[in-house]
């Protein structure tokens, strides 16, 4: 099978591609980045680069590149788009022929994505979430909530403007930051519910999650995959109120006092920490595949195990290979298989960060200029 990747995210791109390398397929890519890490990639046949902003919301600009006679002069099997904003653009295709990875309705997915949609979906299903106010940035000083809270853009992604603010003054001091900096984006103020973070992630067929992960974070790198049917039964229940097809991940928060689990935001799209479910036998992007070929995909069992993310490590690699192994010793399953990654496909990481710092921080330095000459700018990620 031959998939073509799209998409503006450079990590989220490498996810998918090392998804798809896992399950012995291969990947064309089409992005807007020079440099990205994934062109170092094993797993990515051809790099082809557009545009700048053509993917994200540029229906012509995808027209052009003809994607219907590329998928058949490249015998590409599936399009999978990495990132949200080309998940949207190739969405809201009409009448398309390219054969596509499971993807949601346009609504399904803004309704997903805008937090204050989303709070007001899971207020109407019964799913427990924080308290959550519209916010006027002008009259921070009418908010009703419980302090602290959490200030955050309705339609950003990454953690990206989110503030915490533990009393009326600085809320004050933070709307008037975002009024400056981001006039105008429309912000949410949520109160803060103290406890700590699972996350659940899930491929949907139409309305039913066909697989599905929980991981709760133990370190910067290491996850814990486990099993609660609270976080499982909310996220059917939305999946079933908006028939979403495809891949979401959900922010959930269990909260210390009671141990009630609230949703908190979720991403309609491929997920950062995508390649710990894969390592732990969960390949999302395989079975999303399978759907889009016409196949049924055996539900594959949820993983409740420790993963520990490995990269590069030469020194224990020597190590290994003097006691004539290609790993050590102590290292098994999915961790394992986070090593094997790394090593068999070790240059994204040793040259692709770089390079994509680098174009990275000539963005950001272009950005601000073009800004003041009134020249839209659209995000990298």
């Amino acid at each position: 099978m031959r998939a073509l990747v799209m998409g503006s995210n450079a990590v989220l791109i490498l996810n998918v591609v090392q998804a798809l390398g896992a399950a012995g397929a291969e990947a064309d890519v089409i992005s807007d980045w020079h440099a990205p890490r994934v062109r170092y990639s094993r797993y990515c046949r051809r790099y082809v680069r557009v545009p700048r902003g053509s993917l994200q919301e540029s229906l012509p600009g995808m027209v052009d590149w003809r994607l219907e006679q590329y998928c058949r002069d490249n015998d590409i099997s599936v399009v999978i788009p990495a990132d949200l904003a080309t998940t949207l653009s190739i969405a809201r295709l009409e009448r398309s022929k390219l054969p596509l990875f499971p993807i949601a309705s346009t609504d399904a997915l803004e309704t997903l994505h805008d937090k204050w949609r989303f709070h007001l979906l899971l207020s109407e299903l019964g799913v427990l979430v924080p308290p959550t106010e519209l916010l006027d940035l002008a009259t921070p000083a009418a908010c009703n909530l419980s302090f602290p809270v959490l200030i955050k853009p309705r339609a950003n992604e990454g953690g990206t403007g989110i503030v915490r603010c533990d009393t009326p003054q600085q809320l004050a001091a933070a709307a008037a930051s975002a009024r400056s900096e981001l006039p105008h984006e429309s912000w949410l103020v949520q109160s803060v519910i103290e406890g700590y973070d699972v996350d659940i992630s899930v491929l949907a067929d139409r309305g039913e999650i066909v697989a599905f992960t929980i991981q709760r974070d133990e370190t910067h790198d290491k996850k814990q995959f486990l099993i609660d049917e609270r976080l499982r039964a909310a996220a059917a229940e939305i999946v079933r109120a908006t028939q979403f097809h495809g891949l979401a991940h959900f922010d959930m928060r269990v909260a210390a006092d009671s141990g009630d689990v609230y949703a908190i935001e979720c991403n309609p799209r491929v997920w950062g920490s995508l390649p710990y479910s894969v390592w732990a036998g969960v390949n999302f992007i395989e079975l999303g595949c399978q759907i889009a070929l016409g196949q049924r995909p055996s539900t594959p069992e949820a993983p409740t195990e420790q993963v520990w993310h490995q990269g590069i490590a030469p020194r224990r690699m020597l190590r290994a290979l003097l006691q004539g192994r290609t790993a050590p010793a102590d290292m098994t399953g999915a961790t394992l298989a986070s090593w094997q990654q790394a090593h068999t496909d070790p240059l994204p990481q040793l040259l692709g960060q770089l390079t994509e710092s680098s174009e990275d921080w000539l963005r950001q330095r272009i950005a601000p200029v073009l800004r003041r000459m009134g020249t839209p700018v659209l995000r990298a990620n």
